[in-house]
């Protein structure tokens, strides 16, 4: 029997040529699911967790209610200097996510793969397309994203620019992670502010901008505190708990609920207990929709992911006073930034750092730079004494996933971890 998202998502694909209609019905559907989660909570999940799914929810909704405070962004793109002029984020690979747990992604791909973009195209990226140019998506009042870290970035903001002929603001980040390219990067920042303030006639609260810095920082020294413990301890997760963090440590970043929510979870690790499971770090997006994946983690303390690589890419210590320069830092030095050695180095590093059993890297359906680089990224990790999954499949796209494929896939993988466990 359908489940109430399954038929909702059949509900939109239905009128899929009514955009009013849709673009209302989901913000419906995420207010209700956001009340939800405030009064019933998922009691499989600690604390922290739960408050997790509301903040990112509220992430969602603020920027599709509001859609004349809306600035579309890349998930690397540092949005402090956003906030801080009462503007609201809405990230691109998020809205795709979400588009995906209502059930309602085919409607959008179809639309996208109708206007020529290809089958193979990145699915995030091909689901906000469709939106931008079925017109379910509202115009924005400006669009900010970085050339960090795929291609699709080049072609998905550029287009939605010109359809909705708003002003795209493009921060280009160099490949080389040094002092120069962190104030290049820092300079056009600092005019993005000034661009926007002359796009929506907003300015930017300078105070503010520090205080949600200062908010970024400490959020990742807390987060790089939770780290050790995470080799050890478990706090109970889920799929899709796994990518709210990763927003919570990109577009979300230098907000009061992130800082919150990485309170929150430090105090549960320190106060949770030692998990003998086996344990995984899992690389890049993850399949959070699909059963197969979800029935083998899920909750579970055998196997557990006691870490996703996505949440660590920004990492970095902000050790400039100046807003921009440490927006800039964080930017630059990103683990997604440079040649795909960098990636395969910090994955090592948090591999040695979490003691996993072992390690799986999606590649995502259309996600060039993670499918090329999976090769050398395995070489690392393996040479570094790490079993490596390499699984292929589709982050928001069911069409593109094989339940069967992936639980044979994941079953084999792990048993082998079974019979060689580290210590």
């Amino acid at each position: 029997m359908a489940s109430i998202a399954e038929k909702f998502g059949k509900h939109i694909y239905r009128h899929m040529n009514r955009p009013e209609y849709v673009r209302r019905m989901l913000l419906l559907a995420y207010r209700f699911y956001g009340l939800q989660m405030h009064v019933l909570p998922n009691k499989l999940l600690s604390p922290a967790k739960q408050y997790l799914g509301t903040a990112c929810m509220d992430c969602m909704i603020r920027p599709l209610a509001h859609p004349e405070r809306q600035i579309l962004t890349s998930l690397f793109t540092p949005c402090e200097f956003i906030s801080a002029m009462g503007l609201s984020p809405m990230c691109a690979e998020q809205y795709s996510t979400y588009v995906n747990g209502a059930c309602a992604e085919q409607g959008f791909v179809e639309a996208a793969e109708a206007a020529g973009i290809a089958e193979t195209f990145c699915s995030y990226h091909k689901i906000v397309t469709g939106a931008v140019l079925s017109g379910i998506m509202p115009a924005p009042r400006a669009i900010v994203n970085t050339s960090l870290a795929c291609d699709a970035n080049n072609l998905t903001f550029r287009k939605a620019a010109e359809h909705f002929d708003v002003p795209q603001i493009y921060i280009d980040v160099p490949y080389r992670t040094d002092h120069d390219s962190v104030m290049y990067v820092a300079e056009q920042l600092r005019q993005a502010a000034v661009q926007l303030e002359d796009i929506t006639g907003r300015k930017l609260d300078e105070e503010k901008l520090r205080e949600a810095v200062e908010r970024s920082r400490r959020t990742v020294e807390i987060s790089k505190a939770i780290l050790p413990l995470r080799r050890d301890h478990y706090v109970s997760t889920e799929l899709t708990s796994e990518l709210y963090e990763s927003l919570m440590m990109h577009n979300a970043l230098g907000s009061p609920e992130a800082l919150r929510y990485m309170t929150m979870l430090r105090e549960e690790f320190e106060a949770s207990t030692i998990r003998p499971g086996r344990k995984i770090l899992w690389m890049h997006s993850n399949p959070f929709y699909q059963n197969a994946a979800k029935e083998i983690f899920n909750y579970r303390t055998d196997p557990w992911i006691a870490l996703t690589e996505m949440y660590c890419d920004s990492m970095i210590d902000m050790t400039s006073d100046d807003p921009y320069e440490a927006m800039a830092e964080r930017t630059v030095f990103n683990s997604y930034n440079g040649p795909v050695t960098r990636r395969a180095q910090s994955a090592v590093k948090l591999a040695d750092m979490v003691q996993p059993d072992g390690i799986i890297l999606f590649c995502h359906w259309g996600c060039k730079e993670t499918c090329g680089a999976s090769p050398i990224i395995q070489d690392a990790l393996e040479a570094a004494g790490y079993p490596v999954l390499v699984l292929n499949g589709d982050g928001v796209d069911r069409k593109n996933a094989s339940d069967g494929q992936t639980r044979t896939r994941l079953e084999a993988f792990l048993e082998m971890l079974g019979h060689s466990q580290r210590t």
